[in-house]
C-alpha cells in the first residue's frame, strides 16, 4: 500500500491567526499485510517522515495549545506533553494492538518544534531496523527473551497497564504500570515507570526517566548485549557521511537524508566522538546535527550517578542511533522480588552539544534525586 501527499492545510495557531502549510508529498512503503499499524498511526508515521515542520503543522490535532508552564494531555493511545505551551514530545504507550511491542517516545521536538527523533529505519514501513522507534526502552535478552526486535515469532512485549498518575504543572508527571511479558503470556517482570518533562529556558527541554523493574517469581537474567537499554533514533538528516551517502546510493527516493553536505556528530562527556564513544564509558552522549530547514539541534542522553555500573558504556548504531547500554559488559540478574532502579535524563536542544551547555546540563542533572529507587 502506498499513501500520498498530505497536501496543503490552513491551521490556526495560538494566537488564533491561520497560516496555509504545504506538507511535502512523502509514501509509506511496504505497509500491505503489516500486523502492527492502524490508520491513525500510519498518518502519524505519514506526518513525522515528512520534512520537519512546526508542531501545529504536523499535528493539527494540537489545537488549541495548552497554556501552563507543564502540560500532560493524554490523547487516546497517546500522551502529548508540553512545556511553554508548545508540544515537547508524544508518549506512544498503546500495546494493545498486534504488533505494538512496547510503549516509545515519538516526536521529541527540539525548542525550535522541530523533530529531534525518528521513527525506524525507514519511516512509515516495516523495513530494515524498524523498531528504532524515536526513544525506547528495551533489551534484546532478558531470560532469553528478545524485548528489542519486533518479530511475532520470537519477541516478548513490554506492557503497558496504565498509569497511576498523570499530573500538569510546574513539571508534567506521568507515573506508569508495565509488564515484560514473554511470548507464552507469562509477566517476567513488573515495571513502575516514572516521566517528567519540563522546560530548561530558551534553548533546552528535560524529559526525565525513572525505571523501577522487579523480578517476580524467578530469577531475571538481562544478559550481556550492546542492545539494551535507553536508545534513540535520530533523524536521516543529522547522521554522518557514510550513512548519508550509502543508503542514499542504496535506496534513492526511499530516503531523505538531506542536507547531503551537511553532517551530525555525537560527542560523550569524554570528548569523544562519532565511532569513537561506541563502547566507551560516559556520563552522557550527544547526537547534534543539521535538520532539513537548515538549522542544528540534537538530543542528549545522561545516566545518572545513581545507576548501577555508572557511567555505562555507549552503543554506537550505524551513527544513527545512541544506545546507553546498560549491560554492553557483563549480565545482571534480579532474584525474585529483587528491584532494579535506573535513571536518565533526555536533553532536546537546539545548537550542538557544546552550544547547548550538555555538561553544565548533566552536573546540574547529577545532583538531583533519582525518580526509581529500590525502595
Amino acid at each position: 500500500m502506498i499513501m500520498t501527499p498530505l497536501g496543503a492545510r490552513r491551521v490556526r495557531g495560538a494566537g488564533g491567526g491561520g497560516k496555509e502549510i504545504q506538507m511535502n508529498r512523502i509514501s509509506l512503503i511496504d505497509m500491505k499485510g503489516s500486523e502492527a499499524i492502524g490508520r491513525r498511526d500510519l498518518m502519524r508515521a505519514c506526518i513525522a517522515a515528512a520534512a520537519a515542520r512546526p508542531a501545529v503543522a504536523q499535528y493539527p490535532r494540537l489545537n488549541p495549545l495548552p497554556e501552563g508552564e507543564a502540560v500532560v494531555r493524554p490523547d487516546g493511545p497517546v500522551t502529548d506533553l508540553f512545556t511553554g505551551g508548545n508540544l515537547f514530545a508524544v508518549y506512544n504507550h498503546d500495546t494493545s494492538q498486534a504488533g505494538n511491542y512496547r510503549p516509545f517516545f515519538h516526536p521529541i521536538l527540539a525548542p525550535n518544534h522541530l523533530a529531534v527523533t525518528q521513527n525506524g529505519e525507514f519511516p512509515g514501513s516495516l523495513r530494515g531496523h524498524h523498531w528504532h522507534r524515536g526513544l525506547f526502552i528495551a533489551h534484546q535478552k532478558v531470560n532469553d527473551v528478545s524485548f528489542w526486535e519486533e518479530r511475532a515469532a520470537d519477541c516478548g512485549k513490554i506492557v503497558h497497564l496504565g498509569f497511576d498518575l498523570a499530573e500538569s504543572g510546574p513539571v508534567g508527571r506521568l507515573r506508569q504500570r508495565l509488564a515484560w511479558r514473554d511470548l507464552a503470556g507469562r509477566d517476567l517482570l513488573q515495571e513502575t515507570r516514572f516521566i517528567e518533562a519540563r522546560s530548561g529556558g530558551a534553548n533546552l527541554r528535560f524529559l526525565d526517566l525513572g525505571l523501577r523493574l522487579q523480578a517476580l517469581d524467578r530469577p531475571v537474567v538481562f544478559h550481556k548485549t550492546m542492545y539494551n537499554l535507553l536508545a534513540c533514533r535520530v533523524p536521516d538528516s543529522m547522521c554522518l557521511p557514510p550513512q548519508k551517502e550509502r543508503y542514499t546510493k542504496l535506496y534513492g527516493p526511499l530516503v531523505n537524508f538531506q542536507p547531503m553536505d551537511r553532517f551530525g556528530q555525537i560527542t560523550n562527556s569524554e570528548g569523544q566522538q562519532n565511532e569513537a564513544c561506541g563502547g566507551a564509558r560516559a556520563r552522557w552522549c550527544d547526537f547534534s546535527g543539521p535538520l532539513l530547514d537548515g538549522s542544528v539541534a540534537g538530543v542528549a542522553l545522561m545516566d545518572h550517578p545513581a545507576n548501577p555500573r555508572f557511567p555505562t558504556r555507549w552503543h554506537n548504531w550505524n551513527n544513527m542511533t545512541i544506545i546507553a547500554s546498560f549491560t554492553y559488559d557483563e549480565p545482571f540478574e534480579l532474584k525474585p522480588g529483587q528491584v532494579l532502579a535506573l535513571n536518565y535524563r533526555v536533553v532536546s536542544h537546539t545548537g550542538d552539544a557544546r552550544q547547548a551547555g550538555i555538561q553544565e546540563v548533566w552536573a546540574q542533572y547529577s545532583k538531583t534525586e533519582p525518580l526509581a529507587k529500590e525502595k
